[in-house]
This record gives structure tokens, sequence and C-alpha cells, in this order.
């Protein structure tokens, strides 16, 4: 909780934002207003500017808000005087597709001292590799349930639901087989879901565990810290939470409300989420780190990862709108913030009039026909607010400059993936379902559109400065900008280190 300085410095700061994305949204209208009706190009690539920071400005504000609640308003749920989970109100499913025995063996021994005497375990086991007979001997001698299904139906929501025929238990825990949870965990969660008959989950946040092994592992812990450290609180005080697959105990009432897991969408965990609001449930974020879990390691995996997510998020929005934003029973903060939820990763197409800016310019096309002293006074300021509150909130959280470098690096390195998930969403197309650990290295040509972007920057650079102007310098520092954050990608391709957590208990000792 913020003190009452706290309090009037965080009003300022969003107040400010509010102002300059509007101002500078107003600058971007009168822009376009001025390109000549001749110039075609020019006036296309000027409302294409404008509808980006249109976007970027909604989740600005999305974002601004979310903070707001974060640091206002969110505090854990208390559990003072309330008893532990009965022994049978709990199945604590473990899912599992392919993946190393050996990570298998060491996680399923954490689930199963996290379930004690509290929960009855389920291994939910759809592996085609040649390890099921060790899994299920494995499984079956720390006296867990065993389910092996050869016809992956609905794939990982389809295994859920499939136990979810034969379970008894009041509440049902969903850990994926790479997190490893701490023994008390159901004894902190399940207490919150006892206390408040409205509560359809709890979510726990993703500790990445293994940000030794790689910069694509620290990369990928930094957008989880924003998003476990900002967003998600703000979305648990709001009522627009969604639970994200793992780390997540549910009310069996409130899934059957909801006619279990969604099958039909790859991001079964927020489809599922979408539903059980339409119905009236509310989740609850416990931030709390009390599972251990291991990022993406391979850009293969980590792209896997990213697609899969755009794509079933993008293919979320009639949906979302149908049911939530035009809905008359929620509030217009947590329609503003259910549509953020869904939209955010149409991000790509938005990148592009910045991406393309410098080498456009150099080609005739002009954008931001405005005067000089109006574009310092107030446009330039939308775009230092925008990234400085963005910044800042991040290392007011206990993030790094680092964590704040890398969360800008990964939007702008992953437009590609943005864009042809969308197209994909459009065209309805299906493809198999795949995770995080999926893959290895990617063939360096799998990069062509970064590179191309980044080869594009750099010859438009010596054309911008020789030409002069007040614009031309300015096109030029955001080009340089954007270059720089372009260039981990030159490290995210390497082969990942062992890391610590994976490491054999002999190496632990030594």
């Amino acid at each position: 909780m913020a003190t009452e300085g706290g309090r009037r410095w965080l009003t300022l700061v969003i107040v400010v934002d509010v102002l300059v994305v509007f101002v500078g949204l107003g600058v971007s209208v009168y822009a376009v207003a001025q390109v000549p009706g001749e110039n075609l190009a020019s006036a296309a690539f000027s409302f294409a500017f404008f509808l980006a920071n249109v976007f970027f400005g909604f989740f600005s504000l999305n974002y601004a808000m979310n903070y707001w609640h974060s640091r206002l308003s969110y505090r854990a749920p208390p559990t003072s005087g309330l008893t532990g989970p009965r022994s049978a109100s709990v199945a604590l499913l473990v899912p599992i597709y392919n993946e190393p025995f050996a990570m298998v063996e060491n996680n399923l021994e954490a689930a199963r001292l996290a379930a004690g005497n509290d929960a009855r375990l389920y291994v939910l086991d759809d592996s085609t590799s040649e390890d099921g007979p060790r899994i299920r001997e494995l499984a079956e001698s720390m006296g867990a349930i065993y389910r092996h299904r050869e016809r992956r139906r609905g794939y990982k929501a389809g295994a859920i639901n499939d136990a979810l025929e034969e379970i008894s238990e009041e509440y049902v825990a969903v850990l994926d087989i790479d997190q490893m949870p701490s023994p008390g965990f159901l004894r902190r969660v399940v207490p919150i879901l006892d206390a408040d008959p409205r509560v359809g989950f709890v979510q726990l946040p993703q500790e990445y565990a293994n940000t030794d092994a790689s910069l694509l592992a620290r990369l990928t812990a930094a957008q989880q810290f924003i998003f476990y450290q900002i967003l998600t609180e703000g979305k648990s005080v709001e009522g627009t939470l969604f639970s994200c697959g793992t780390n997540v105990v549910y009310r069996r009432s409130a899934l059957a409300s909801a006619g279990n897991f969604d099958e039909s969408s790859i991001v079964e965990d927020i489809a599922t989420s979408t539903r059980m609001a339409a119905a009236g449930w509310k989740g609850v974020y416990l931030n709390e780190p009390l599972v251990y879990g291991r990022a993406p390691v391979t850009m293969e995996g980590y792209i896997n990862q990213q697609w899969r997510w755009a794509r079933g998020t993008v293919g979320l929005l009639p949906r979302v709108v149908r049911n939530l934003v035009l809905s008359g029973t929620l509030g217009w903060r947590a329609r503003f913030d259910w549509l953020a939820t869904v939209g955010w990763y149409l991000y790509g197409w938005f990148y592009l009039p910045f991406l393309l800016a410098p080498i456009l310019m150099i080609l005739g096309v002009q954008v931001l026909l405005i005067p000089e002293w109006l574009y310092f006074v107030a446009w330039l300021p939308y775009g230092v607010v925008v990234l400085g509150l963005f910044a800042m909130t991040q290392i007011r959280r206990g993030g790094s400059p680092s964590t704040v470098y890398l969360n800008l690096a990964a939007n702008l390195i992953m437009f590609p993936v943005s864009i042809s998930a969308t197209v994909s969403a459009l065209a309805r197309r299906r493809r198999p379902f795949t995770t995080a650990r999926t893959g290895g290295r990617l063939p360096w040509y799998r990069f062509w559109p970064q590179f191309a972007v980044m080869a594009s920057i750099a010859v438009s650079l010596p054309f911008l400065i020789l030409r002069g102007g007040w614009f031309g310098f300015v096109t030029a520092f955001w080009a340089v900008f954007q270059l720089g954050l372009f260039l981990p990608i030159f490290w995210l391709n390497r082969q990942p280190r062992p890391a610590l957590i994976d490491a054999p208990a002999g190496r632990l000792a030594a």
C-alpha cells in the first residue's frame, strides 16, 4: 500500500499520463489533416501512424489503471484464522506431454509433497514417448492416480476435462509439470476459496528459477515480472483476472458452470476464464512465490509459446466483446481491461509505422507534418511520458533497468509473431498444440523480418543525418532507439547453459 505522499505522487503521474496521451492523439489528428491531398502515400502513412498512437495510448492508459490498482488497492487475501484444506477436498492435476523424464521425476516428487494429506494427486499423461511406462510406475509408486490417453482430444484442456468426469473433489489445482510447488502452497490457497463462495479460482505467480540458463530466460522472466507484479495485481482488484493455466486452484462448481475447460481454444486458461467471468465468478490473485518453474530457453520454444498465446488470445476477441465488453453487468473499467487483455497481441501491426518511418522518410513519404514547436511542446511529451511511466513503474516495483530494457526489446523483436498469429486468427487456421519447451535453436533465416527492419534502419540513418532538418534528426534518434532494442536477437538464439535448478543432486552438493 502506498503512503499518503505516494498516493498524491501516483495520482499526479496518472493525470499527466492521461493528459499527454490525449494531447498526443490530438496532435496526430492535426498532422494527418496537414498532409496535402495529392500525396496519398503520406496521407495513408500518417493515418497509420495516428492509429498506432491510438493503440499504444489506449494500452498506456490501461497499464496506468492497473498500476494504480496494484499500488493503492491490492492486498494479499487474508487467511488468518482459517483452516487448511480438508484431505478429500482438493484434486491436484499435473498434465504431462513428452517432457524430459528427469524433470518429470523431480517435479512430481515436489507435487507429491505439496499434495501430502491435503490433496489427491492425479498424473494426466498424454505422452507419446517411450517414457510412458516409467511415468506410470513413478506415479503409482507415489500413490498418485495415473491417467493416460491414446487420443489427445482437446490437448491439455481435454486431458483435464476427462479427469473432471471422474473426480469428486471440491477444488481442482492445476500444475504444469515444469512447475515445482512448495509443500504448503495448498494450505495457503484453499482457505481463500473457503472464505468467499464468489471466488472461482485463486492464481499464484509464475517464478522462473532457471534464469541462469540464457539471456532468453532472463528476457521471459522480465516479461513475467511486469505481468505478475503489476498487471495481475491490478486485474485482481478490478475483477478482471484470468487464470494462467498453472499454479492455480479452481472451484469445481465454477468450472462446471463454465462448461469445464474450453477445448476449442489453444489458450484454454484465458478462454475458460472468460466463460467464468460471464457466469459471474471472480478470480483472486495471491502474489506470493509458492511455485517455481522454468522459462523457455530456446527461441523455437519461446516463439511457440508467444505465437500460441497471441493466436489464441486474438481469437477470443469476438467472444470477449460480445459476452463481456458489451455486457450490461460490468463497469466501464472492467470492460476497458478485458478489451485490453485480448487486444494487446495485435501490437505487431502497430509497431510497423514506427519501424518503417526512417526508410519511408528518405523515400519521400512524410509523417507528422507539424511545426517544430508543436512537436516538442505537445507530441514529444506523449512518447516520453508513455515510455517513462513504463520504466518508472517497473523500477518502483523492484525491477532493474535491464528488466525495463528486456521488456521493451521483447515486444519489438516479436512483432512478426504478432502479425503471423493475427493473420492465422483471421483465417481461422489451426495448427498442433505446442509448448514452450518444444524445439531448440532456429536457423537465422527465420528472423528475416527483424533483420530486414534493422537493415532498413541502418541504411536510412546516414541519409537522415546528412539531409538534416529538425524532423530528420528526430527520426534518426528514434531509429537508433529502435535499433538498440533489436540487438538482443543476436544472443537470444544461442544454446542455453544447464540451469542450476536442473542440475543433478551431486553437482548441487559439490
